[in-house]
């Protein structure tokens, strides 16, 4: 639970509120977060800091009002100027054109399975000892220069409200370590990333291995240029993480869908909209997600399949949202979901993939990605690092920077063949709060008639 100070504080600002006849809810979230950043092969800048933060929301008919606070709460009089303004800016807000939903807390929630001290405590000087490893093996092999991040910390987030005596507490660690290796000359660059839950889940020998199986590919063969039309890609799974991502915010959500933006507004639940191999899901349950299990209404969050098989079986409604529109909210009044692309039944394995693709274009990332056209799910994102020809089920050759512009919906049909093994790829935003959110993928999708729009003369 709660540190007890922390605790005891906000327990009696909510009684207070009680007393003054008002309805609020109290959002804390405090983290801390540990930063190391890379460039020019060494540690460039390296960071610490723990932060807390405060939201309040006094809520009145259709009017609310919210204050943010952005400091240690360490006295009863802090809480109560929070909570005054909060009252001020309520009053004096507009109303809504609709009846907003008052945060309950359904279910008492005291939750720190996802917490390890280790990783909470993991410092610079073991972080910066692993980059060093690497760097030390790998760079004396070319011409190679070294930049990346390792983000790592631990995140609390309590949430109450007046309507009721039940807390909900969450605490957690995670990390997310990013190296990428950049050829001086040609200008090829090759990312390893690594997704962390606990401390000690990965070794400098992994991401030395990882480096030094794609280099021969890059340093015995030139940049191969693709052609533009309808290729056979295989998708690695940072390139998945975004197919998915792209699909939950184009099709899924309920605020596209209510205002027909989105590429699934055309449909009502029980329709067909992906292919029958296509299972998605926002899921807290699943073991490689970080697995939120309330969201900042109070909401319990339970395993919801949104698609069943290619079949849409449900949009996600925020609480705003929902009252907006007359529906039922689904516990997403988070910025941290669980969203999960159930495996197929291809063999398991990067290696096993290729084979399977036979002759492709391996794009294991997707940058600059960019939604012209939600109504259709159109995207264009561009190849970057570790993308390959693939020939004869071997990688053949660096694939130069190739441009994807094509529709969800489309890449979705063209499957052939999903792994049947899933792993975790964090998504977690760098900006504002710490919020840890990871996604369970296929660790390949292998696609038919993916649309290659543009390609470059160079890396």
């Amino acid at each position: 639970m709660l540190e007890k100070r922390i605790r005891d504080l906000l327990l009696e600002a909510r009684d207070k509120a009680r007393k003054q006849k008002l309805d609020a809810e109290f959002n804390f979230h405090r983290e801390r977060s540990s930063l190391i950043r890379l460039g020019n092969s060494s540690v460039a800048l390296s960071t610490f800091e723990e932060l807390s933060r405060l939201d309040v929301v006094v809520q009145q008919g259709r009017k609310s009002g919210a204050y943010s606070l952005t400091s240690d709460i360490t006295s009863s009089a802090q809480l109560d100027e929070a909570l005054a303004i909060a009252a001020s800016n309520c009053r004096s807000a507009l109303e809504k054109d609709y009846d907003p939903i008052f945060g309950v807390v359904e279910e008492a929630v005291d939750d720190s399975t996802g917490f390890d001290p280790a990783l909470e405590a993991l410092s610079p000087v073991a972080k910066t000892e692993l980059c060093k490893q690497v760097v030390d093996a790998v760079k004396p092999m070319g011409k190679y220069d070294f930049s990346g991040s390792w983000s790592s910390g631990s995140t609390e987030m309590y949430f109450v409200s007046t309507a009721n005596d039940k807390e909900a507490f969450r605490r957690l660690t995670d990390g997310r370590f990013t190296m990428v290796l950049k050829e001086q000359e040609k200008k090829w660059e090759l990312q390893a990333e690594r997704t962390q839950k606990k401390a000690g889940e990965f070794t400098a020998d992994d991401v030395i291995a990882e480096f030094k199986g794609m280099l021969p590919v890059y340093e015995k063969n030139t940049g191969h240029k693709t052609h533009l039309e309808h290729q056979r890609v295989m998708f690695g799974p940072e390139a998945v993480s975004e197919l998915l991502g792209l699909s939950i915010w184009g099709g899924f959500i309920g605020r596209m869908w209510e205002e027909k933006r989105a590429f699934s507004s055309n449909l009502k639940p029980g329709d067909r909209l992906f292919p029958e191999s296509v299972t998605i899901s926002d899921d807290p349950t699943n073991p490689n997600v970080f697995g939120m299990p309330f969201d900042f209404k109070g909401h319990r969050r339970h395993r919801r399949v949104i698609c069943d098989k290619g079949i849409l079986k449900e949009i996600l409604y925020d609480s705003a949202t929902a009252a907006k529109y007359k529906r039922q909210p689904t516990g997403s009044d988070l910025g941290n979901d669980d969203f999960c692309l159930s495996g197929g039944t291809a063999p398991a394995g990067i290696e096993a993939g290729r084979k399977l693709a036979k002759d492709a274009l391996y794009i294991p990332h997707l940058h600059y990605i960019h939604m012209p056209d939600p109504t259709k799910g159109m995207f264009t994102g561009s190849s970057r690092f570790n993308a390959r020809l693939i020939k004869d089920g071997e990688f053949a050759a660096p694939l130069l920077s190739s441009r994807v512009t094509d529709t969800v919906p489309s890449v979705f049909k063209g499957i052939v063949a999903i792994s049947s093994r899933t792993v975790p790829w964090n998504v977690s935003s760098t900006y504002d709060r710490r919020s840890p959110t990871a996604m369970s993928i296929p660790e390949y999708i292998i696609c038919d008639n993916v649309r290659i729009s543009d390609v470059a003369d160079s890396f």
